[in-house]
């Protein structure tokens, strides 16, 4: 019996030396494999390591702020990255004319008024002058004072080269927007009017800063002061508002004859980078 002993306790000694070490061994290396699985996973869903990431970061008017509002605006969506940065910086991403906020009037002739940002029902610029007849032929006459003198400048120089430019259509106080868009409804309907007039509190002429030229209507774009304006309005100041082809993106139908003052700087960038005035405020303003 005592030798019996001597040989279980002999056999579950060894039986500890040995397999102990081992379970050791097993159970370090499932641990490593289970932090190695772990780590992939991590790398996987981190989204600063996912490739579309990394191409919305690659793109030049990408917004770092606005990543979480990227992402979530391409799930789901077979859409490029710059098509993304794009329309999320010009808030696609939100419900017209619910999803607003107060325009900032404090970036002055930069003031971005669509859609998305209103300006309130008693705001009206104080520095209004009116354009005379020389450079007017509506009934809305009135302009800021820095974009009429601009205009000014811009239509005596399009006389030198026999080309007539006059504003058909400047500064609009709230009711009288109210007074528009409601006729425009009447006749047309809300959603067809939506797309041509804006409601009182966005409409960019309350800002003072906008011009509809010569003739409102589509015919102007065949005419050679459109051409003129193509070629120079950005010298004096002024942009295509609403251009062809990026209707989704300022939310209106092209209109050839709308013009809106931003100043010189910002307009020969604007002209030479193709951008829209969303595009421009929301890398270039808000992002600064």
């Amino acid at each position: 019996m005592k030798s019996f002993c001597i040989i279980f306790l002999l056999i579950l000694f060894v039986g500890v030396f040995f397999f102990y070490p081992y379970k050791k061994d097993l159970e370090n290396k499932e641990k490593e494999n289970h932090l190695e699985k772990n780590s992939q996973s991590q790398e996987v869903v981190n989204p600063q390591e996912d490739p579309f990431v990394l191409a919305l970061k690659k793109e030049k008017y990408y917004i770092e702020e606005y990543l979480h509002r990227y992402l979530s605006y391409s799930e789901n969506k077979e859409i490029s990255a710059s098509m993304v940065i794009q329309n999320v910086n010009s808030n696609l991403d939100k419900e017209k004319y619910l999803d607003t906020e107060k325009t900032d009037i404090s970036v002055d002739n930069l003031m971005l008024v669509n859609k998305y940002y209103y300006l309130t029902d008693d705001f009206e610029p104080d520095d209004l002058v009116v354009l005379s007849s020389k450079y007017n032929s509506g009934a809305n006459s009135k302009m800021r004072k820095e974009a009429a003198e601009h205009f000014m400048e811009m239509s005596d120089a399009a006389l030198l080269d026999n080309i007539s430019i006059k504003n058909a259509s400047g500064y609009r106080s709230y009711q009288y927007q109210v007074d528009l868009y409601n006729r425009y409804v009447e006749r047309d309907g809300k959603e067809a009017a939506d797309t041509y007039s804006a409601r009182p509190g966005y409409s960019e002429h309350q800002t003072g800063l906008t011009s509809d030229i010569n003739i409102i209507d589509d015919s102007f774009e065949k005419t050679a002061a459109f051409r003129w304006l193509q070629d120079n309005s950005y010298k004096y100041g002024f942009i295509l508002r609403f251009p062809k082809d990026k209707e989704h993106i300022t939310g209106y139908k092209y209109e050839s004859w709308h013009y809106r003052y931003v100043g010189k700087k910002v307009a020969k960038q604007i002209h030479e980078e193709d951008l829209t005035l969303e595009e421009y405020y929301a890398f270039y303003v808000r992002n600064k």
